[in-house]
């Protein structure tokens, strides 16, 4: 095998004078790390030949990877800088890259992983028909915008691997005539993160067909693969000139599957729609909620209620709390809830003292809707401050209601050093008993266990205590 290293500080591989550089097959080309190869002219690799770039390579033209799957380029830096708009052709595995060239930078002919560091710098990423993954380490670098951003409006999806919980900002949009930036925010609370799991985004400029009235005139598809048993929040960014109808009538809309699912207002201070809790995607975009003849499905989710008469309607289900969300109606809370078929409440759904909640079946609906949007969603690990855990109680459970694990915690003025925990079931079953050894915090899991209201008994000393836990 023939080789060709670079470890020059700054080399200039080709000069204009010459033709592109192609790297033979059984030959390997290496940029060592604090090293930097620029290239004037289109950089070939063969099949079968090798690119490892530990330091930096600078392109002003194209980067064609001729190997027929997806084929490491090292561990170090690429960067597109040229003036014309530039490719990036076949299979790639790139450890960051860079896009700095107002003319643009098209992924063709193959799939790219980027599992550094994506930087946005200047210029539009154009996918086309083709994967742009990023890593499960990867993060987006630069800001975001009309003028440089991922254009994910074809076949080809922007895909970010998620290990475990946790939030990310597909920076997205389309170039449909004028470029309009429209990221979508996916902030997964809980799951089962299998390796290799991601989530993904398209869009389209368009609007989705059977939204009518006020609307938006754009949509999402989200899809995710190896994630289970999760609970997503996510957001949308529109534009302006999105809006078709009155923008503060429009809510979130799932439209795909059918039947289309109303979800929260939108925020036409920071024209975003959003959804809470979501445990499967689809298609998402902004309808006309606020109407005389409601939506099939609603969805109320991390809301409280403090004022009223409130009202919320759907034609088919009305849905309440759930997944990891939370439906608080307060003291001075009043609201009723109006369904053509049924009204599920699902755990995290919460009436304090005083508050009124009224539930029913009928045909007369909502005039006019009126329910307020969304509250700050609950993380996951966060307590539910509206949920059990009194003051006077000299233990605490958290997070409450819970999609399986929870930390039990002694507060402050328990000196017992043993303590006995049993935990039952609806039912008066008893599915653990067991004398601990605790410092101040134990954790738990009800994992395995079906989804309702469990007790769980603490006895500390001459302290005996029980509180109730919600199993989403």
């Amino acid at each position: 095998m023939s080789g060709f290293l670079i470890s020059a500080a700054v080399f200039s591989g080709l000069d204009p004078a010459f033709s592109q550089m192609t790297v033979l097959s059984g030959t390997t080309v290496k940029v060592l790390a604090a090293s930097t190869l620029y290239s004037a002219e289109n950089v070939v690799l063969n099949s079968g030949g090798t690119l490892d770039i530990q330091g930096t390579l600078i392109l002003k033209k194209d980067l064609l990877n001729g190997n027929p799957t997806l084929n490491s380029l090292g561990n170090g830096t690429v960067v597109f800088s040229g003036i014309a708009s530039q490719t990036l052709g076949g299979s790639n595995i790139i450890q960051s890259l860079t896009v700095n060239n107002a003319a643009g930078l098209s992924i063709v002919g193959g799939n790219v992983n980027v599992n550094g560091v994506l930087t946005l710098a200047s210029g539009l990423v154009t996918l086309g028909p083709n994967n742009l993954k990023l890593g499960p380490a990867a993060s987006v670098s630069g800001v975001p915008s009309a003028s440089n951003m991922v254009v994910a409006s074809g076949a080809g999806e922007l895909r970010k691997e998620y290990p475990s919980a946790g939030s990310f900002t597909f920076p997205v949009g389309d170039a449909t005539g004028a470029a309009e930036y429209s990221p979508v925010t996916l902030g997964f609370t809980s799951g089962t993160f299998s390796a290799g799991s991601f989530a993904a985004v398209t869009l389209a400029n368009a609007q989705f067909p059977g939204t009518a009235t006020s609307y938006l005139s754009r949509y999402w598809n989200v899809t995710q693969s190896g994630i289970t048993g999760f609970s997503c929040n996510s957001t949308f960014q529109y534009v302006n000139a999105d809006v078709v109808g009155t923008e503060s009538d429009i809510f979130c809309f799932r439209v795909n599957p059918a039947p289309f699912t109303a979800y929260n207002t939108a925020n036409t201070g920071a024209n975003t729609i959003d959804a809470h809790g979501l445990s499967s995607f689809g298609t998402f975009t902004g309808n006309l909620g606020d109407a005389a003849v409601p939506p099939a499905v609603r969805s109320l989710q991390d809301k409280t209620i403090s004022v009223g008469p409130e009202c919320a309607d759907a034609t088919q289900t009305l849905l309440i709390a759930g997944n990891g969300t939370f439906y608080r109606v307060t003291g001075t809370g009043n609201v009723k809830h109006i369904a053509g078929t049924n009204i599920i409440y699902y755990p995290g759904t919460i009436v304090d003292p005083g508050g009124y909640m009224h539930g029913y079946i009928s045909t007369i609906f909502c005039s006019p809707y009126i329910h307020p949007a969304a509250s700050a969603p609950v993380l996951a690990g966060l307590e539910d401050p509206g949920t059990g855990n009194h003051d006077n109680s000299f233990f605490k459970i958290y997070p409450n209601p819970t999609p399986g694990k929870f930390t039990l915690e002694l507060k402050g003025d328990v000196t017992s050093a043993q303590v006995h925990v049993e935990i039952f079931g609806a039912l008066g079953d008893r599915i653990l008993s067991r004398d601990l050894q605790i410092d101040r915090k134990q954790e738990f899991s009800l994992s395995e266990k079906p989804t309702g209201v469990y007790v769980v008994h603490v006895t500390s000393g001459s302290k005996s205590e029980t509180e109730k836990i919600i199993k989403l």
